[in-house]
């Protein structure tokens, strides 16, 4: 990702909107962890999701410091929402 689309992508996520259900903290992921899994992903893919939304798993490291890998399931709302409704170590 060159520098132009990688500051579209942080000033979009900076402003958007983002809300926690309950189900996301069931495997007690931290949620700046589920955030740093989602702007540092190794892998994003989308799936299919409730209308009106885009629903994408998101796969990285919870933080800088590990190995581990997290995974983040998130539905994007227009104009600009995310749902974060699942996060669990892999």
């Amino acid at each position: 990702m060159d520098n132009a689309a990688l500051f579209l992508f942080v000033g979009r996520f900076l402003f958007m909107g983002i809300e926690w259900i309950a189900s996301a903290a069931r495997h007690n992921i931290p949620q700046a962890d589920t955030l740093y899994a989602i702007t540092h992903a190794a892998g994003s893919t989308q799936i299919e999701g409730h209308a009106g939304e885009t629903t994408i798993v998101y796969v990285g490291h919870p933080h800088a410091q590990t190995e581990r890998y997290i995974e983040v399931i998130a539905a994007h709302r227009k104009p600009r929402s995310m749902v974060i409704f699942h996060a669990m170590e892999l």
